[in-house]
């Protein structure tokens, strides 16, 4: 049997879709479309199935808000529209989400293709 400090920590693992419109200059003559992709980790001691799929609910809930919008328009991202804004204001209100239900964030990955993303992290 391993010993706690040398199992692996599991995490739970949810991915979205989100549709958005931003500016990188905050000029509204220069806004376009992007649909995000974010994946976020999540662990807790008492994770089980049927909590996985209540917690995916409660962080979709989070992200489902801002479907569609000019995210330049959002105090929350005061004017910077930036994928690494967004993803620090997401990790932000995720992380409290989860600490809410008792829960670690663990990673924000965000990014508007697939093959460049941002990412915060609490652990590599």
């Amino acid at each position: 049997m391993m010993a706690d400090q040398d199992r692996p920590e599991a995490v739970y693992c949810f991915h979205y879709l989100l549709p958005m419109t931003h500016s990188g200059d905050n000029l509204r003559e220069h806004m376009h479309s992007h649909t995000l992709e974010i994946t976020i980790y999540i662990s807790g001691d008492r994770m089980t199935n049927e909590m996985f799929t209540q917690n995916e609910s409660y962080a979709g809930d989070v992200l489902r808000r801002y479907e569609g919008q000019y995210f330049n328009d959002l105090p929350e991202f005061a004017g910077n529209a930036s994928i690494e804004n967004i993803g620090e204001v997401f990790f932000y209100m995720l992380d409290q989400t989860m600490k809410a239900l008792g829960l670690t964030l663990k990673r924000l990955e965000i990014g508007e293709n697939p093959l460049q993303q941002y990412v915060i992290s609490t652990y590599m």
